[in-house]
C-alpha cells in the first residue's frame, strides 16, 4: 500500500493549516436597504443572492447562518433555505443571536478559516476583534452606507453590497 502525500496549505499570517471553509453570518435585515417591515420576500431574496454572488458563496464549502426577528423569519428562510436560521425577538435580537454564535471562538477556529460578517452593525465590532485575536480571517460584507467605521477597520477585508431595495425599485 503506497502512502499518499497531501500538501497542506498554511497561511503564514495565522500560522495554521487552512481548510478553505467559511462561515457566513448574515444579519439579513441590515442588508435590505429599507425598513424590514417594508421589505417584500423579493427584497430578502435579492439581499441573500447579492451577498452570495459578491462573496463567491460555495454550497459545498461554506456554511451560512441567517438571523432575523420573528416577524421576518419566513421571508429570511425563504430567501436562504440552505442556511441555518436563527430567530430572536427584541431590540437587536438578530444581531445578538449571531454574536452569540460567533462567540464560540474555539469551535469556529477548528472548523473555519474565515468568518464573513454580513452586516454593517456596530454590535459586531467586539466579536470581530475576538475572532481576529483567534487568528481567524474576518471579512465584512455590507452596504457601505450602513457600515460602522470601527467594524470596517476591524475587518481583514470589506465587500461592498448594493441595496436590494434600490435594485428592485430600479428594475420596476
Amino acid at each position: 500500500m503506497s502512502a499518499e502525500v497531501i500538501e497542506s496549505v498554511v497561511d503564514r499570517r495565522i500560522g495554521r493549516e487552512l481548510n478553505g471553509r467559511r462561515l457566513v453570518a448574515v444579519d439579513v435585515e441590515n442588508l435590505l436597504g429599507c425598513a424590514p417591515h417594508l421589505a417584500s420576500a423579493a427584497v430578502y431574496s435579492v439581499a441573500i443572492g447579492q451577498l452570495a454572488d459578491r462573496i463567491g458563496f460555495d454550497d459545498g464549502r461554506d456554511q451560512m447562518i441567517v438571523a432575523a426577528n420573528p416577524l421576518a423569519a419566513f421571508k429570511a428562510h425563504g430567501a436562504a433555505p440552505h442556511a441555518r436560521l436563527l430567530v430572536r425577538e427584541g431590540v437587536s435580537g438578530a444581531d445578538r443571536a449571531l454574536c452569540d454564535e460567533l462567540e464560540q471562538i474555539a469551535h469556529l477556529s477548528e472548523r473555519y478559516d474565515e468568518i464573513v460578517i454580513a452586516s454593517g452593525d456596530h454590535e459586531f465590532v467586539p466579536v470581530a476583534a475576538r475572532l481576529r485575536g483567534a487568528r481567524l480571517r474576518v471579512t465584512v460584507a455590507a452596504r457601505l452606507d450602513s457600515l460602522n467605521g470601527s467594524l470596517r477597520r476591524m475587518a481583514d477585508a470589506v465587500v461592498a453590497l448594493p441595496s436590494p431595495a434600490a435594485t428592485l425599485s430600479l428594475a420596476a
